[in-house]
């Protein structure tokens, strides 16, 4: 048999690849590091044309990679060290972390080291490497403090953790004895991973450190009872006061006896730490020993803590007593504990600061409209209708805002509340009753929102019906967003919403409240492409689910634009097209949200991501969603990744679709000074939800904002810029 020349050693040079491939790392390496003499290597290379075939894979090229002054090529060979995963290839990225160079300066390779070594953190060099992160993380012993810091620390302290092994194990112990961020994040990876035995934590020491003894009582794990009971009795105060309050966390009622002897012979410093205990294991004497915190001067914020964390009825009268004597931003922290003591008394001293503490008079109101009971419900019905009400209008809306919340969150709203909310809509278009009206109206299900609105042109539009109708809307679900839509495609166009005298290309005020129909059109319905992409990237209210529905629209024109959001200053914004990506049709969007989520410091951008993900099927999702379920420092982000490698898929975002939904955010907007009074009214705000969700919505003509169907958990606000003095259209 003829073979034409040279194409032997084109197949044999194939098939020495093809083999290697094959093979594996672990296999090709070695068998390509295979000394030879130097006559047949010469050989070999002139006969193929190139370089040694180590010399064109594995970790050579990773170690000239890792040389470059390119970041992005650095990156690249930090992840190659990491895909072989040899020990010539640990050996290799620990030494170029170790040598100072450019990648040891730097918080992203630092971070993809970190990540590339998790699966040998068994070894002595890698550990010590993780423990050197966890303590020095982003901050300034390794150059300026980056925003990826946390991160750092926090994946470092979970590789450490994931490997249940006693040297790593203390090494996170040691980190939550010297405490700072170092700390937390040795504490969170911690319980992320809780070791197979307490021992593996507590090692060989003869006294436990009252910071350890702290964690092991936020730990929850009941081994720990058996340390940390004899650590009643002697030592010193502050390791029975320690090893007391740890106990009482884990419901243990050891602590019980030694914090009632404390209680009958208070000692300076003591008397605290001795009513939490209290409090923890709920005694009979822990609401009388809450009162007397908040009587006392030092210990007032700690009682008004403790008063939230276990509520009593017994409590509502020293609550009213320390109130004045709080600082101002705590006193509506007070109010909302007096609520959820609940009571007679509680209803009394509400009612009280309903009527006569107009600065604690929304945080009374919202207290009433939540707390159950007969005695609530009859204070809000006061506010109603009774005889100030009729005088005051001011107080009439407070009551029927109450009124309202108190239907959606208990469905027990005041009987006289409906004929109410109706003949509030015949007052004059724009008021701030007729606003109060047609929020009541909509969200309770007694008018529809697109009745109450009916025709809006920017010549002649109840804008603020449409910002009352929108918000109420929320309450109703998905239905009444959607019936939204063509009123928001209307008011959104260019030129056919701009707001009087504004400019032609920024949304009407009325369009920002409308926009709430993005929540059920995610893909953004009738609106077009070209105006998504400018309400994306202007910033405003609208910018989050704008950008959402753009990146569910991804096609080559558009790609360059959703790159500049995805990398773009605001968080918020970042997250949206994340979960747009998660819907978009084009199969490489996977790699867009891979490539985001690799330095991203923002934990709700991360959640985002990872929703996005979620919902993708292609194969690149894994090893992100593998990542973030095993080294991601946010627990939100790991649940999501496991939900989703599971099969189960993240929860998802859609309005609710419950007949009335429960939660409720109370808002007032209060001007710094009188002259400031008008930026109040009808101002523009994106809310974020605990769930990462942003709902753009305007604020009554009084600058108060009634926002339903909300998540529990925290939520955000940021205001829109105030208008200008003089600026008609902003």
């Amino acid at each position: 048999m003829r073979f034409l020349p040279g194409t032997h050693r084109a197949l044999g040079l194939a098939a020495a690849l093809a083999v290697a491939a094959a093979a594996g790392p672990a296999v090709a390496q070695p068998a390509a590091r295979a000394p030879r003499p130097a006559e047949d290597s010469g050989r070999a290379e002139a006969e193929a044309g190139a370089a040694p075939l180590r010399g064109s894979l594995g970790v050579p090229v990773a170690e000239r990679l890792l040389a470059s002054s390119d970041p992005e090529a650095r990156l690249r060979g930090i992840e190659r060290l990491g895909a072989i995963g040899t020990e010539e290839a640990v050996t290799a990225l620990l030494a170029a972390l170790d040598q100072g160079g450019p990648a040891a300066r730097d918080p992203r390779a630092r971070l993809a080291a970190v990540r590339a070594l998790a699966p040998h953190a068994q070894r002595d060099s890698v550990r010590q490497l993780l423990a050197r992160e966890l303590s020095e993380g982003g901050g300034p012993a390794r150059g300026a403090a980056s925003p990826l810091g946390e991160v750092l620390r926090g994946t470092a302290a979970l590789a450490l953790a994931r490997t249940g092994e006693r040297r790593a194990l203390g090494a996170l112990v040691n980190a939550i004895v010297q405490g700072g961020a170092a700390g937390e994040a040795a504490a969170l990876a911690i319980k992320a991973y809780p070791p197979e035995s307490l021992q593996l934590l507590l090692g060989s020491r003869k006294r436990l450190e009252p910071a350890l003894v702290s964690f092991l009582g936020e730990l929850g794990d009941l081994r720990a009872i058996a340390a940390l009971r004899p650590m009643l009795e002697g030592g010193d105060r502050a390791a029975q006061v320690a090893a007391a309050r740890a106990l009482a966390r884990l419901g243990d009622e050891a602590a019980l006896a030694k914090a009632r002897a404390w209680l009958s012979k208070p000692e300076p410093g003591l008397f605290e730490a001795t009513v939490e205990i209290l409090v923890h294991l709920g005694a009979p004497e822990a609401p009388d020993a809450v009162a007397a915190l908040l009587g006392s001067e030092l210990g007032r914020l700690e009682g008004l803590r403790l008063a939230e964390l276990a509520p009593a009825e017994r409590l509502v009268p020293a609550l009213a007593r320390a109130l004045p004597l709080l600082p101002e931003d705590a006193r509506p922290r007070a109010v909302a504990a007096i609520g959820r003591a609940g009571g007679a008394e509680a209803a009394r001293q509400l009612r009280r600061l309903t009527l006569e503490r107009p600065e604690l008079a929304t945080a009374a109101a919202f207290a009433l409209a939540t707390m159950p009971g007969a005695e609530a419900r009859a204070a809000v019905a006061e506010l109603v209708d009774g005889p100030r009400a009729a005088k005051d209008a001011d107080l009439r809306r407070l009551g029927l805002r109450a009124g309202v919340v108190r239907g959606l969150a208990l469905r027990d709203a005041p009987g006289s509340l409906e004929g109410r909310l109706l003949a509030a809509l015949a007052a004059p278009k724009g008021s701030s009753d007729r606003a109060v009206g047609v929020f009541g109206a909509v969200a309770l299900g007694l008018r529809d929102a697109r009745e109450v609105v009916g025709g809006c042109a920017p010549a002649s539009c109840d804008r603020a019906a449409v910002h009352a109708a929108a918000r109420g809307a929320l309450a109703r679900g998905d239905r009444a967003l959607a019936a939204l839509a063509p009123l928001f495609a209307e008011l959104a166009a260019p030129g056919g919403g701009a707001a009087p005298g504004g400019d032609d290309a920024a949304p009407d005020p009325a369009a920002i409240s409308a926009g709430v129909a993005l929540l059920a059109e995610p893909r953004g319905g009738a609106v077009a492409t070209s105006r998504l992409a400018a309400l994306a990237e202007a910033g405003g209210p609208l910018s989050p689910l704008a950008a959402r529905a753009l990146a569910a629209r991804d096609d080559e024109v558009v790609r360059g634009r959703l790159k500049r959001l995805l990398e773009g200053s605001d968080p918020v914004v970042r997250a949206h097209v994340a979960l747009g990506l998660g819907s978009d049709p084009l199969p490489d969007s996977v790699s867009l949200l891979a490539r985001a989520y690799r330095f991203e410091d923002d934990p709700a951008v991360r959640r985002a991501i990872v929703r996005g993900l979620s919902r993708r099927t292609e194969v690149q999702r894994r090893r992100v969603l593998l990542a973030a379920r095993d080294l991601d420092p946010d627990e939100g982000v790991r649940a999501l990744a496991r939900a989703a490698l599971s099969g189960a898929g993240a929860p998802a975002l859609d309005p609710p679709r419950a007949a009335l939904a429960t939660g409720v955010v109370w808002i007032a907007i209060v001007p710094n000074d009188q002259g400031a009074a008008a930026g109040a009214s009808s101002r523009p705000a994106r809310l974020v939800r605990p769930d990462g969700l942003a709902v753009p919505v305007v604020a009554d003509p009084d600058g108060v904002l009634l926002v339903p169907a909300v998540p529990p958990g925290v939520s955000s606000v940021l205001l829109a810029p105030a208008a200008p003095p003089g600026d008609a259209g902003s």
